[in-house]
């Protein structure tokens, strides 16, 4: 019991990840990190995580993907509290921020499970 929830921990430490990448190190009132968008990182990151944590972990792909995609929605919010912090006034969409994160990273966390799948299926 003790090894599945550290299972479960890092796979959400990997979205943890992919989403700081991409979000806090967004400079300010910029779209883009180094000239690629912040969304463009956080869902192709979230599609080889999840590809890869199907390949070498033994868990559900939904929940692989739902966890990839928590962590970097955990990322966004973190980053959102750490800037309201310093300027209240940022982030008033703030809500819709993280709508707009968990919708662009679930389909692609959940297709990067799919095409693990396909591969452990393919290999054997």
């Amino acid at each position: 019991m003790k090894n599945k929830i550290l299972i479960l921990i890092g796979i959400t430490l990997a979205g943890l990840i992919i989403g700081g990448i991409a979000y806090w190190f967004q400079p300010y009132n910029q779209d883009t990190v180094l000239g690629i968008n912040m969304y463009l990182i956080m869902t192709v990151g979230a599609f080889f995580a999840s590809l890869f944590l199907t390949l070498f972990v033994n868990e559900k792909r939904l929940i692989i993907a739902l966890l990839v995609s928590l962590g970097v929605v955990l990322a966004v919010f973190a980053r959102i509290k750490y800037d309201v912090t310093v300027d209240p006034t940022s982030h008033n969409l703030g809500p819709f921020e993280i709508i707009i994160c968990w919708i662009i990273t679930i389909p692609c966390a959940y297709a990067g499970t799919f095409f693990g799948l396909l591969h452990k299926n393919y290999k054997e």
